[in-house]
Formats: C-alpha cells, sequence, structure tokens
C-alpha cells in the first residue's frame, strides 16, 4: 500500500472546478465537509455533507463548490493487488455515501496524515493496516446509509425524481411537478424529500443549474445569454442572479477569473 499524499481541510472558494477528465492514476478518496457537485463519469450527484467518495483510477470526474467554500479531507493511494483491494471493498467506487457526524473517517484520515508527516520506517505497512481500517469504516456507513434510506417511506419514488433533476439542469422545474411525479401531496413531498437527501428539492434544482453553469463557463464558448436559455431561464438576469448568490460572482467574473 502507498500513500502518495493526504491533505486536511483543503479550502477552495466557490469558483473553485477540479476537473480531471482522464482520472488519476491512483485511487482518490475525499472526505467531503461542504455542499458540492461531482460529475463522475457522467453521472450527476448533488452531495450534501458530510459525505465519502472513493474514486477509482482513470475514472473522469469533475467536481465543485456548490456554497461560498468547498473544503475536504482527501487521500491519494495506491495498492499492490488491484483485484484483492477490490474484492474486500463493502461499498462502491465512484459513488458519495453520506456519513454520521459521528463517524471514525475524519479520525483514521488524520492518523495517516500523522503518518505521512512524520515518515515513521515500516510506514508502508502502517499505511496498509490504517487504509484498510478506513475501507472498513466507509463500509459500515455505506450499510447505514443504506438501512437509513430503505427505510424512509416513498424512497424510490423520491430517489428517480431526484435522479430527474440532477440529470436534466435545462428543466425549470416546479415543486407541484415534481411531487404529482411521486403522487404525494405538495406539503408531504417537501418534507419526505428532505428526509430523505438532506436538502430541498428547490436547492437540488438550483445547485445542478449552477454546477452545469459552471462546466459550460469554463469549458464552452457561450455567452452567459446563451447559457440561461440552455438552462432554461426566461430572463438573463434571474440566471445572474441566482448564480450570484449561489456562488460569490456574477457568470463574467467566474469565467475570468
Amino acid at each position: 500500500m502507498y500513500v502518495h499524499y493526504v491533505i486536511l481541510d483543503s479550502v477552495h472558494g466557490s469558483d473553485y472546478v477540479a476537473d480531471r477528465p482522464t482520472g488519476r492514476i491512483d485511487y482518490l478518496f475525499i472526505f467531503v465537509k461542504t455542499p458540492c457537485t461531482f460529475i463522475v463519469d457522467n453521472h450527476i450527484y448533488s452531495i450534501v455533507y458530510p459525505s465519502i467518495i472513493l474514486l477509482d483510477s482513470y475514472i473522469p470526474h469533475r467536481y465543485f463548490a456548490n456554497d461560498m467554500q468547498y473544503v475536504d479531507d482527501y487521500l491519494h493511494f495506491a495498492v499492490n493487488d488491484r483485484a484483492d483491494f477490490l474484492e474486500k471493498l463493502t461499498f462502491p467506487l465512484n459513488q458519495p455515501i453520506q456519513i454520521s457526524n459521528n463517524s471514525f473517517i475524519s479520525d483514521i484520515l488524520k492518523m495517516i496524515y500523522k503518518e505521512f508527516t512524520q515518515e515513521n520506517r515500516g510506514s508502508d505497512h502502517v499505511y496498509a493496516l490504517m487504509i484498510q481500517l478506513l475501507m472498513m469504516k466507509a463500509g459500515e456507513e455505506w450499510a447505514i446509509y443504506q438501512k437509513h434510506y430503505t427505510d424512509i417511506p416513498h424512497y424510490s419514488d423520491l430517489l428517480a425524481v431526484r435522479n430527474l433533476i440532477l440529470n436534466n439542469p435545462n428543466q425549470m422545474w416546479t415543486i407541484e411537478e415534481l411531487a404529482q411525479k411521486t403522487h404525494l401531496s405538495y406539503a408531504y413531498f417537501q418534507v419526505m424529500y428532505k428526509k430523505a437527501f438532506g436538502t430541498t428539492c428547490i436547492n437540488d434544482v438550483i445547485n445542478t443549474k449552477i454546477a452545469q453553469a459552471k462546466l459550460l463557463l469554463t469549458s464552452t464558448t457561450l455567452s452567459v445569454n446563451q447559457i440561461s436559455q440552455e438552462l432554461g431561464y426566461n430572463e438573463v438576469y434571474h440566471f445572474i442572479r441566482q448564480f450570484k448568490k449561489g456562488t460569490g460572482y456574477t457568470p463574467g467574473a467566474f469565467r475570468k477569473k
């Protein structure tokens, strides 16, 4: 087991975008501490914190802040035997997992960081034990996560609606039409959506649009007006206000920065 590097409390502004179209050569374990959006191999995830994700080597990914800051701990590591490592994993790669506030994930990362900065002899063996523990605790959090959500009434319908939101940033959804898709009342739908995902459906709609706007601003030459139209806004000024409220920048300032 090889630790390439580990960083704790990495802080970035709302303009932060990590863009790796061919992924990384190693595994990347991220402990997310602020709201953000991940796009992993064309799958979009609006992440509620605290959450973790283990990204496979060479998997295309991109992620950015949904708030005024993006904060995380992260660990880059490699393994001796990929097949053995994957066989022992008890949680999915490339998929965010919301974790409990009292999990041991942060403590284990701190232990790995301390070992990394001290460069002790025999560290490779110690790293192997620590990362094995980290993966075990992540697997436990996955089991808790699964049980929590399967216990929520109408979860499959709510998840289908959330996937619809996250994968259609061009749509101007209303709560009424989203609630209708689950056959739940307007008020009950909102309560159950927040219980299931830790955020409101409108926040998901807005954050998905902002995430797609960041993608278009940094990877295309489309004008701000064209981007607002792509995202379903009737007025460009509404788009600019919403983008600035979510990021602290106007779309034009974000693109220049």
